[in-house]
């Protein structure tokens, strides 16, 4: 018989015992490429992550850098997409393409033993591929009609608002402000020129993880050496964004039992010196189950099922965002007690056991974020692309435990006065 357990007591919590994050080996390519291996010789699972050096912020006009990376590999130039799929099948291999406003990240996961027979084709793709129109226009065609659902939905428009006076409607890189007409107006050559100029040497970094051998890495480092040389992409500029001292946005929808909301406002640069306390400040603020957001929206007023926090950093710059879906008939009152309990958090001091409670969740989630190779093969290409690398770990844990309340104070009087956020409502 199970004994009865008190959940209202949490477990003790453990300090962080010494440990040390997997130093990767090096190497460059004779194209200039960067290797970077995570060895673990009990993963036969071979995991290669691309990083390209991209992202919808270079696009020069609306979806191409999507389209051209989410068609590979349907581009094969010998292949049909059809036998392409079967081979990935077959030899339990796994290709993904995440497309961001300022990267791009293909993960390919292969057995050992297969990845010979299987990455000659993979290669093909993703450096020569022939985008057919065919699989353009199925594309499209898909496109459209998620647009038409997506327009329906009060989350995509608050955040398409969001981006419309952070950016400007006409920024290439805000794909929500697609049309039909502007996911038609791309073509096979927009998506052959935008793959030609930004898939090259000087824009790849490549991790692998798993059990490697000679063999294996030979295999790889051939593979991607025949990528091209061509012209770096330019690091970004400072985007201009439009910001709206204490503006409101509301647009109707009819029919809508909830109200999406979001408040938003500029934020910081990946590598700014506040941007760890910012993130202990943003935890305690929206971005856990116990946040300050959540206690007041879901647990004490009910207005919510969830409300969330975050930084979207692109570039050198970021943007933060309190986003949440509310009860229509509640949604002014969802909005000021948002900015209610900013600006508690700008008159009172945090108390010593909230703030502690804070760090420890974080530091735990900073563990679980590299407890596998893998993982910490994801997190190194995600501080390689700040110029940081395995270090930013322990700095990050030993900056945390530093923190205290009248920091915590003090950027929340910084950053979360009232005249800073723009307002966006949608729903009823």
């Amino acid at each position: 018989m199970m004994n009865n357990i008190d959940r209202t007591i949490p477990p003790k919590i453990q300090p962080i015992e010494p440990f040390s994050l997997p130093k990767p080996r090096s190497t460059k390519l004779t194209n200039g490429t960067p290797v970077f291996y995570f060895d673990n010789p009990n993963l036969d699972l071979i995991h290669i992550l691309l990083q390209v050096r991209t992202g919808s912020l270079y696009q020069p006009k609306k979806h191409v850098c999507n389209f051209a990376y989410t068609l590979l590999k349907e581009s094969s130039p010998k292949l049909s997409s059809e036998d392409i799929s079967e081979k990935l099948d077959y030899f339990g291999v796994n290709v993904t393409v995440n497309v961001g406003m300022d990267n791009v990240q293909v993960l390919i996961s292969a057995p050992k033993n297969n990845l010979g027979q299987i990455l000659p084709d993979i290669a093909e793709f993703l450096i020569s591929p022939v985008y057919r129109e065919r699989n353009l226009n199925i594309l499209q065609d898909k496109e459209v009609k998620n647009l038409a659902y997506k327009e329906q939905k009060t989350d995509y428009c608050a955040w398409r608002i969001m981006w419309r006076e952070m950016l400007g409607e006409t920024f290439p890189a805000v794909s929500d402000f697609a049309t039909t007409a502007s996911i038609r107006s791309v073509t096979t050559k927009d998506l052959q020129d935008f793959h030609r100029f930004s898939f090259c040497a000087e824009n790849l970094t490549v991790f692998v993880t798993g059990n490697t051998d000679k063999i294996t890495e030979k295999l790889i480092e051939d593979t991607w050496e025949s990528v091209p040389k061509g012209v770096p992409a330019p690091e970004l500029p400072i985007i201009p964004m439009q910001e709206h001292p204490g503006g409101l946005f509301r647009q109707s929808m009819e029919n809508c039992f909830q109200s999406s909301i979001v408040l938003c406002s500029l934020s910081m640069d990946f590598n700014d010196p506040e941007r760890t306390a910012f993130s202990v400040l943003n935890t305690l603020t929206g971005n856990y189950f116990s946040s300050r957001l959540m206690q007041s929206l879901r647990e004490r007023q009910g207005l919510t099922y969830g409300i969330s926090s975050s930084n979207t950093f692109f570039g050198r710059q970021s943007v933060f965002a309190i986003f949440s879906d509310v009860n229509a008939k509640s949604t002014d009152r969802a909005v000021e007690s948002c900015f209610e309990e900013l600006q508690r958090l700008q008159d009172e001091l945090v108390s010593s056991e909230e703030l502690n409670m804070v760090k420890n969740y974080m530091a735990g989630l900073q563990l679980r974020a590299a407890d596998t190779t893998v993982n910490a093969m994801l997190k190194f290409a995600y501080w390689q692309r700040f110029g940081l690398d395995e270090t930013e770990m322990f700095r990050y844990l030993s900056e945390i435990k530093k923190i205290s309340p009248d920091e915590i104070l003090k950027l929340a009087k910084k950053h979360f006065s009232y005249t800073k956020f723009t307002r966006i409502i949608v729903g009823e």
